[in-house]
């Protein structure tokens, strides 16, 4: 076999083994609505959307986050929760229709009240980061000890107000957040090493 045919060859291999690692994952957002037991914004739901979009563009194509409008037949289902939830966000692995998911529930209401009451973009970073932390867990992250994660945990201490200000320093305006992915290599790591073991199976 000629070496062109050898490299040809190899990266045909390529490509099909990166498709057949690909992972298709539908989810679905709780759209905002004016119930009064509802803290969020009816732009939070973008916020949502770019914490997946961040997941699937980490992944390298090994995985696809793709939008379902049915809940009932969604892996991930992210919902608002209500207002006497507890501290930013919570996931929960659930079964759907036989299979493993996961329900993530995001409390925007932790931010309403406090640093980013006077600061749009604060609370902003506030809710995608807690997005993206909840989602995390969702597709198999656990949490760490390393300040600089996304999937760092609060139990361990550290700055809090300083976890979401050097991420907000990063933005001038809202659109900012979709290029300020907010996870660190590390995160990059543990989601191949989770995409390795089979997400949700």
């Amino acid at each position: 076999m000629s070496g062109h045919a050898r490299l040809l060859v190899a990266v045909v291999l390529l490509i099909s083994a990166k498709t057949a690692t690909a992972e298709d994952i539908t989810y679905w957002i709780q759209p905002c609505t004016v119930l009064a037991s509802l803290a969020c914004a009816p732009e939070d739901v973008d916020l949502a959307h770019w914490a997946f979009a961040a997941w699937q563009t980490a992944s390298e194509g090994k995985l696809h986050l793709i939008e379902s409008k049915d809940r009932d037949n969604a892996q991930f289902q992210l919902l608002w929760a209500e207002k006497d939830g507890g501290l930013y966000g919570e996931t929960e692995m659930i079964r759907v229709h036989g299979r493993p998911g996961a329900a993530i529930h995001v409390l925007a209401e932790a931010v309403g009240e406090g640093a980013g009451k006077n600061d749009r973009l604060l609370r902003d970073t506030i809710v995608y980061l807690t997005c993206l932390h909840e989602s995390g867990h969702a597709l198999g992250l656990n949490h760490t000890r390393e300040f600089a994660d996304i999937m760092y945990s609060f139990q361990y201490g550290g700055d809090i107000e300083e976890y979401f200000g050097r991420y907000r320093r990063k933005l001038a305006v809202r659109e900012d957040i979709r290029k300020n992915a907010g996870m660190s290599p590390a995160d990059r790591t543990a989601l191949f090493e989770s995409i390795s073991k089979g997400i949700l199976r």
